[in-house]
């Protein structure tokens, strides 16, 4: 990760300094009870899977006057997009890397103060798309129209209402998941979790509604992409126990 935090700081070179975007992740104005850092820090346990190049500078994808850099929340995601890149341009060495999506916020917060010319450089977070899916079922049964959902849905996240709880060292912590599935499995695990009705947000409203929150009382849940990470590491630096999934109450 150390290379690809060096190598999103190389990305100025790019079309003479591009804009790193990331429309998911700015946030407006609002009354904040604890810093944006804090809330965005939370993101740690979400990482992103970018393609780079053999020296770790990653390969944006131009359009008209724009850049686009893909950020896939499944490796599966950007393992495919490389096939395809690869068969496209044979002559570029090509990998994926893995970024913790709260560092690629910093860097592209970064980035953002250091535009120079008019071109700029667009990082959408990409989900599954079941997820997608579900979340579009989600807001459509709460009453948004189509208008509404395509404008509003970038990076969907789930949860549920009243919010479903996770017991972590720090005491119960209301809880966000970026898979569908992962909530289910949560759920499944609850006494009454009829009761618990599944709802949808962009993760800039979920964000928000941390920042406004009284109390620093929310967690995402890590992906299994951040395990299975988590578990390369521990098995290259010689082994110890993997972190077990935080537990519902």
């Amino acid at each position: 990760m150390t290379l690809f935090r060096r190598a999103l700081l190389r990305c100025l070179s790019l079309a003479g300094g591009p804009l790193l975007a990331m429309a998911s992740l700015v946030l407006p104005p609002a009354a904040r009870a604890i810093p944006e850092a804090e809330a965005i820090k939370k993101l740690a346990v979400i990482p992103i899977f970018v393609l780079a190049n053999d020296q770790g500078v990653p390969l944006p994808i131009p359009r008209d006057k724009t850049l686009v850099l893909p950020l896939y929340l499944e490796r599966s995601q950007a393992n495919r997009e490389l096939a395809n890149f690869q068969k496209g341009n044979p002559q570029v060495k090509a990998q994926v890397l893995a970024l913790p999506l709260n560092i690629a916020s910093e860097k592209i917060e970064e980035l953002n103060k250091q535009l120079k010319d008019g071109r700029t450089l667009v990082a959408p977070v990409v989900s599954r798309e079941q997820d997608r899916k579900q979340a579009i079922a989600i807001l459509k049964k709460q009453g948004l129209s189509d208008k509404q959902v395509e404008e509003g849905l970038t990076t969907p996240v789930f949860f549920t209402k009243p919010l479903l709880t996770i017991n972590t060292p720090q005491g119960a912590r209301g809880v966000f998941f970026f898979r569908y599935d992962d909530m289910e499995k949560a759920l499944a695990g609850v006494q009454d979790s009829k009761k618990l009705e599944p709802q949808a947000a962009d993760l800039t409203a979920v964000l928000r509604e941390i920042i406004k929150a009284k109390d620093d009382v929310f967690i995402f849940f890590p992906t299994p992409e951040y395990f299975a990470l988590v578990k390369e590491q521990q098995q290259q630096q010689g082994g110890s126990a993997a972190p077990s999934r935080p537990a519902a109450p």
